[in-house]
């Protein structure tokens, strides 16, 4: 179904709390009266997947006021062992910044970000942590060795969002940062007002925030959607089921591997290596947080984000590290996602790593190094997808930058499966889904 797509609108129901939010597969009628107190009983909406994306729709869609049902599993214990799918938010740091592109991705991590204070403050759960954002790109104008690190672009983006950014020159970025040293010729873009977000505590706080409004969060993992009249059953893994008149599928990177939708998206999904070294603590090295773009000779030599210290579940202090090796790790469906995470990343970018980290922190003491798997997903635009799947189903997928923007995706998402149309004055048609094969006879 195309981005400009509507659904009829629907009726809200009252909200009402079951004891036990998914039920074993009973039979159920197709006409499923919504009966108080049945266990057949409809959910207004149900989310599939409690990542960044599915726990921010399910945030704004309770607090809406309306009947909620999030299911998604929680962070596996140990990637070694792990057999199923994996997120790319199981990490302590994220950057929210807007030297970003395309600019839209920018507007929906300031949406995001103006909501932050009072989504931590109501839940109690901090999750940013001040930073500079700097870009470091090699010296001249224009477009880059890649779009993400076109200084010009970049630049401009910032100006229509009315953020202040310092052009540093050779000189003036070594000036601004004396404990590190820069490839000879590059020069940097600067936005002081920016933040490491933590994944992992964004979504505890959005889940808190939906739970807190009336949602039912269930730990399970969705394997099977059906129509059953006017509404959708939802089956688990764990064998138990669930009625819903809407769903939103937020799956992330392992959205076409999760079987639930009728035809594959247009989003090449990566696997991902994270480097941690482990410094002594957070004044181990005085630096700001870096979207790298390392150039010698006309040879890239690194592309990719290095992250001021910072701490881990174990209480270690760790310098982030992810370059773009995950290029060489395409992955296609659930078994290859799951041993892409067996893998414990491509050790190869640990030496690639210490080079990188021997010549910016020559001064450093480095304790340890260890490489952690991601998983990380893309689209054609570089935009979200919000839109349809079918006229049940809203698909909501981000890549790479998903964490920053994702309160005001969810928003979208929730507010175009409750009403069945696209209120909000960005277009629709950006955020249209790419499909690889054509719509189902």
């Amino acid at each position: 179904m195309s981005g400009t797509a509507t659904v009829p609108g629907r009726r809200r129901r009252p909200r009402w709390r079951a004891s036990a939010p998914l039920h074993p597969g009973d039979a159920v009628p197709d006409d499923h009266p919504p009966l108080a107190g049945r266990p057949d009983q409809p959910y207004d909406l149900a989310v599939v997947g409690a990542g960044p994306l599915g726990s921010a729709t399910a945030r704004h869609a309770a607090e809406s006021g309306v009947r909620v049902l999030v299911v998604g599993p929680d962070e596996p214990g140990d990637p070694a062992t792990h057999e199923g799918t994996w997120a790319g938010y199981y990490d302590q740091g994220r950057l929210c910044h807007v030297l970003e592109v395309p600019l839209v991705t920018s507007m929906l991590a300031m949406r995001s970000r103006r909501r932050f204070a009072d989504l931590a403050a109501r839940t109690g759960i901090d999750f940013l942590t001040p930073t500079h954002s700097v870009t470091v790109l090699p010296g001249g104008d224009g477009a880059g060795p890649s779009l993400w690190f076109d200084r010009e672009l970049l630049a401009r983006n910032a100006v229509d969002l009315g953020v202040e950014v310092d052009h540093l020159d050779e000189e003036q970025l070594a000036a601004a940062y004396p404990s590190l040293t820069f490839e000879p010729g590059h020069g940097a873009l600067r936005e002081r007002d920016a933040a490491i977000l933590n994944p992992r505590a964004l979504v505890r706080a959005e889940l808190a925030a939906a739970v807190a409004a009336g949602a039912e969060l269930v730990r399970d993992e969705v394997v099977g959607t059906e129509r059953v009249g006017d509404a959708v059953r939802l089956s688990t893994r764990g064998g138990r089921t669930a009625l819903a008149d809407r769903v939103v599928l937020a799956t992330g990177a392992a959205t076409n591997a999760t079987g639930l939708l009728d035809r594959p998206l247009v989003t090449p999904t990566y696997g991902a290596t994270v480097v941690l070294t482990e410094v002594a603590g957070p004044d181990a090295v005085d630096m700001p947080t870096m979207m790298m773009m390392k150039v010698r000779d006309g040879e890239r030599l690194y592309g990719g984000i290095v992250m001021a210290p910072v701490q881990y579940p174990d209480g270690r202090w760790y310098l982030k590290t992810s370059g773009d090796s995950l290029l060489r790790h395409p992955l296609h469906n659930r078994e290859e996602i799951a041993a892409w995470t067996r893998t414990g990343g491509d050790q190869a970018d640990l030496a690639e790593t210490r080079a990188l980290l021997d010549e910016l922190l020559p001064e450093l003491e480095v304790l340890s190094m260890r490489t952690r798997p991601c998983l990380v997903c893309a689209t054609p635009s570089d935009r979200p997808y919000i839109d349809w799947a079918d006229d049940r189903t809203v698909v909501v997928v981000e890549g790479e930058r998903g964490a920053m923007a994702a309160d005001e995706i969810g928003r979208l998402a929730a507010g175009l499966a409750l009403t069945g149309r696209w209120s909000d004055p960005l277009p629709h048609e950006v955020f249209a889904a790419a499909w690889a094969e054509p719509v189902p006879a």
